[in-house]
């Protein structure tokens, strides 16, 4: 299947930006690096889980 036959593509795609920049204190930063570095938890998930991109 290709772009040209998928009948379920995005015609329009929009994109809300909400201009908020989170600020995290020196201590939540370390918890978060320290749970994203143990075991079995992925560095990605915890990310997800605190809203970092």
């Amino acid at each position: 299947m290709d772009i040209l036959t998928d009948k379920s593509r995005v015609e329009r795609l929009e994109i809300v930006d909400t201009g908020r920049r989170r600020r995290f204190s020196d201590a939540e930063k370390i918890r978060i690096v320290e749970e994203s570095l143990s075991a079995p938890r992925m560095g990605s998930a915890t990310a997800r889980r605190h809203g970092i991109a």
